[in-house]
């Protein structure tokens, strides 16, 4: 069967249906989480080293507690949310490049997990300590449901998704949109930019800046490596399959 390139219109339907999958995934997963919201909710303070957390409004907590559990759900709906998009990505692949698919979305889940991971059980305390550490015999800190549950959903999601370079410039190196050359006179813009990110990314402290711009970077400079070793392998190839532009 020949590929078939997709219309706009298709592409906005499947990419609708694409998106009404992961809401309902999300949906599932948020629900069956508030069910065990106080061992979770447990769990996150005891992690960040945080005694009591406090709520200044009469509906913060419920709210807050909702929003925990959509946390929760999101990241309990990673692996399908990841497969969707990698599927709808694959739209545009051709029928021999589809088998990236098979490789692309369960390395994509690992490491998201391994960035989430990094960002809670490493990242989190070292945050909390360092920020809790301005505090004074005049100045208490009273840290409150909804500020936390933030700070750590943006340390979470950032560094699981920015723990995904490696993946990207892989998937880029397969599709030739970037070069090893590319990337390496790059180095000097990718760390401002990584810097930057990291300084959106995360909450305005050094510490997490710092833990998470630093194994991005590093993940850069193996993405480099990747995109000599698909280089070659693609060039090989070409080689091989037309020998008669090899030989000019």
């Amino acid at each position: 069967m020949e590929d078939k390139a997709l219309t706009v219109v298709e592409h906005l339907s499947e990419l609708r249906r694409r998106i009404i999958y992961i809401l309902l995934s999300v949906a599932v997963t948020s629900g069956a989480a508030y069910f065990f919201i106080d061992e979770i909710l447990a769990l996150i303070t005891k992690t960040g080293g945080i005694e009591n957390l406090v709520f200044i409004s009469p509906t913060e907590a419920f709210f807050v507690m909702i929003k925990l559990s959509i946390l929760v759900g999101i990241l309990a709906a990673m692996p399908f949310i990841l497969f969707q998009i990698w599927m709808y990505v694959g739209v545009a692949f051709k029928k021999k490049e589809k088998k990236y698919l098979i490789f692309f979305g369960p390395v994509s889940y690992v490491l998201f997990l391994i960035g989430a991971t990094f960002a809670f059980r490493a990242v989190l305390p070292l945050a909390i300590k360092f920020l809790l550490s301005f505090s004074k015999q005049n100045i208490i800190p009273m840290i409150t449901l909804n500020l936390y549950i933030g700070f750590l959903g943006k340390m979470i999601m950032a560094f699981g998704l920015m723990f995904e370079l490696p993946l990207v410039i892989l998937f880029l190196s397969k599709l030739g949109l970037v070069s090893p050359r590319t990337l390496i006179k790059g180095q000097k813009y990718a760390i401002v930019g990584i810097l930057l990110t990291a300084a959106i990314l995360t909450p305005p402290d050094v510490v997490s800046q710092i833990m998470l711009a630093v194994p991005v970077f590093a993940m850069y400079e193996i993405g480099i490596w990747i995109c000599i070793v698909v280089t070659k392998k693609r060039e090989r190839e070409f080689e091989i399959n037309n020998p008669a532009a090899s030989e000019i």
